[in-house]
């Protein structure tokens, strides 16, 4: 479908077709979707319930840019979907603060440091641990992260958790963040 056929849908009918089996279709109403932008928040939170994981994580996806105070309760339901992608994706909308016109109000660190621990796909927490190293100075943080660097095996997951706990620290000193490489 071309971008003026995807212009004439809606919200709805754009957060199915993220669901679509073809990645361009699913692509090109992402894109329509975060181009309509606030406009297509309470389709895109709807879409946090639908049946299709794919739309599931799109809409997870957007939120990154998107959401605000009405995303909050259906980003932490996704926290505990079924998919792997979703959860991943939740998690990065949530802890992902810097691109958001309003930060979100929940206890963020407290949703990251359960799934940091708890989550059983090895991305998603991997996705986590970086996630905590990107929020203000918090003790909770702190000592997740340092129970991972104490018990973990996964490579990708302790350079993560050792870069965290190394922004924590600079966070708690007030300096400016490094990026991750």
């Amino acid at each position: 479908m071309n971008s003026t056929g995807l212009k004439a849908l809606d919200n709805q009918q754009l957060v199915e077709l993220t669901g679509a089996t073809d990645w361009a279709s699913r692509e090109a109403a992402s894109s329509t979707l975060m181009e309509r932008g606030i406009a297509s928040l309470d389709d895109l939170v709807q879409g946090l319930y639908h049946w299709n994981w794919r739309v599931r994580a799109a809409c997870a996806a957007l939120m990154d840019h998107l959401a605000d105070a009405r995303c909050e309760v259906a980003l932490q339901h996704a926290l505990h979907d079924s998919s792997p992608h979703v959860r991943r994706h939740a998690i990065h909308a949530l802890g992902c603060q810097r691109c958001k016109i309003t930060p979100l109000q929940a206890d963020i660190v407290a949703l990251l440091v359960e799934r940091s621990l708890a989550d059983s796909s090895i991305r998603v927490r991997r996705v986590a641990v970086h996630q905590l190293g990107l929020q203000a100075h918090d003790q909770r943080a702190v000592e997740a992260l340092q129970t991972i660097v104490d018990r973990e095996t996964d490579v990708k997951l302790l350079s993560r958790a050792r870069f965290a706990l190394v922004q924590q620290q600079r966070s708690m000193n007030h300096e400016c963040p490094a990026r991750f490489e």
